[in-house]
């Protein structure tokens, strides 16, 4: 069996990130929308969709720590054990404004795409979608400072 291949670097996780929100993307229009009601219809496909989104704007941060902190994925994987973990370590990050706008977006993304997408069976087209939303701007900030543009 072949070894799967971890991402190591900062760039490799931030590609990891964009590759789940694709992928979200794709099982989120399997879902179907009630567009009289505003809806997603199937709730297993907004569930999962939901739940590979909330990934992927963890992993963007995962390789924010690790470009800011200069740690290693092993690094990081210990100090994120859970979601109040990621919130302390975004409040010690030298990145000027954006550390509040990332710590709103992961809020956001927290409630709307973890709690209601992936546990409370949220349909809500308008919701579901502004939590992708919120991903997509984490993942343009996260590259940015990955990068090194100010």
């Amino acid at each position: 069996m072949p070894k799967v291949k971890v991402p190591e670097t900062p760039k490799e996780r931030l590609k990891l990130a964009k590759r789940y929100l694709k992928n979200a993307k794709e099982i989120l229009k399997k879902a179907g929308v009630d567009k009289e009601a505003g809806i997603y219809e199937d709730i297993k496909f907004v569930s999962e969709a939901s739940g590979m989104a909330y990934i992927s704007a963890l992993e963007a941060l995962k390789a924010l720590f690790m470009c800011k902190k200069g740690w290693d994925i092993d690094e990081v994987r210990r100090k994120t054990k859970e979601v109040g973990s990621y919130r302390r370590i975004l409040n010690t990050l030298p990145i000027g404004k954006d550390k509040d706008v990332l710590i709103k977006l992961f809020s956001s993304v927290y409630d709307i795409l973890h709690l209601g997408g992936y546990y409370r069976e949220l349909q809500n087209k308008k919701a579901i979608d502004a939590g992708f939303e919120s991903v997509e701007k984490m993942i343009h900030i996260v590259e940015k400072h990955i990068n090194g543009q100010p």
